[in-house]
């Protein structure tokens, strides 16, 4: 018999196989190709399986490896909040901001979640992703995205 030496990661393990099952089940009518002729469903197959094989090993790993002992930390409610919200917020005022502002607004306010984060840092880390999010989906892969919207009006059309 098994002892399971670390539920948490047995319990996520298992969770990450379901959904990878979960997917495959889903998209089981599309058809998958192979490697040189790749049809609709062999990206997500492809990604289930690699799902299903770290699944695996998180499972693998709760039984042979001890949980450390120590206190639950609290939860932190308004990291959930953020976390959550955050792409939310995002798909609502995209195309009001822009693609710039709505990543800045995203991380920055993403990072005000976690404890470690500095608000120096995650400026920086905004701005930088920003911009790098500008140059590629607007310029190197041409989306249909602009860079400012309508709600910024000094540089909308940019």
């Amino acid at each position: 018999m098994l002892k399971i030496k670390n539920g948490r990661d047995f319990i996520g393990g298992l969770t990450m196989i379901c959904v990878a099952l979960l997917f495959i089940w889903f998209g089981r009518e599309l058809t998958v190709g192979n490697s040189f002729q790749m049809g609709p469903g062999y990206f997500p197959v492809m990604l289930s399986i690699l799902l299903i094989a770290i699944g695996a090993l998180i499972v693998v790993q709760s039984v042979v490896v001890h949980a450390e002992e120590s206190e639950p930390d609290m939860w932190n409610w308004t990291a959930f909040a953020l976390v959550i919200l955050g792409p939310v917020g995002f798909g609502l005022v995209l195309s009001g901001l822009g693609l710039a502002p709505t990543m800045f607004l995203l991380i920055v306010g993403v990072a005000a979640a976690s404890r470690y984060a500095n608000w120096r840092h995650s400026i920086l880390l905004g701005l930088f992703l920003s911009v790098c999010s500008v140059l590629l989906f607007t310029r190197l892969l041409a989306l249909p995205v602009s860079a400012f919207g309508p709600w910024v009006p000094f540089l909308g059309s940019v």
